[in-house]
């Protein structure tokens, strides 16, 4: 049993409460809260499909299984840090800095195209993409990366795209499109991100 009473909450979503795990600070755990408590178990379900296949984790979070905590069952992912040992920030937390940017428009460029690449080569069926789905991993004072860290699933009628290179590659262009305009409508007043998307479009 791991007791999340004092453990440090990264954040709460619709469903999910994710808490650093307070025996191993390289790690978080998700634990659900809503009515809805199968949406872990499926997301897992993938996960596990993804370890089969002996894929990259570089630019997504590793899951490490189930665990019983004092708030219910909880699932164990990897925990980014930055290169300076803080907790790394979702791409929303960076994009809301309009007049104060954090990430230059090269650095945005090269991280969004580089995970773009990751998610197709690796074929990672995502549910939906949002600014708060991945993280900014700082490695350096002028460089990171992208990381997936929630959205991974398929929520697709005849969910072939887990089956399919062809069908997969097509509903992540999809998914992709509706990411960098859902970023274009979130963040209006935001130039940096402007300039990388229509580079991207390109």
């Amino acid at each position: 049993m791991i007791d999340l009473s004092d453990a440090h909450l990264l954040g709460k979503g619709s469903s999910r409460e994710c808490y650093v795990h307070p025996e191993d600070d390289s790690k978080c755990v998700k634990v659900t809260y809503s009515a809805n408590r199968g949406i872990t178990r499926e997301e897992m379900k993938h996960y596990r499909r993804y370890l089969r296949r002996g894929i990259s984790w570089d630019m997504m979070a590793r899951a490490y299984g189930f665990v019983s905590t004092s708030r219910g069952v909880g699932a164990v992912f990897s925990l980014a840090r930055d290169f300076n040992g803080e907790i790394s920030g979702s791409l929303d937390f960076y994009l809301q800095k309009t007049h104060e940017t954090m990430i230059s428009e090269r650095e945005l460029r090269s991280a969004m195209a580089v995970f773009r690449s990751y998610l197709q080569r690796e074929r990672i069926i995502v549910r939906e993409l949002k600014a708060d789905n991945p993280i900014y991993q700082r490695l350096g004072p002028a460089t990171g990366r992208l990381i997936l860290i929630d959205g991974v699933g398929n929520n697709e009628f005849l969910p072939v795209a887990n089956y399919s290179v062809l069908f997969a590659r097509r509903s992540l262009k999809k998914r992709w499109k509706k990411f960098e305009d859902s970023l274009l409508s979130s963040y209006p007043d935001n130039p940096v991100l402007r300039m990388v998307v229509e580079n991207l479009q390109r």
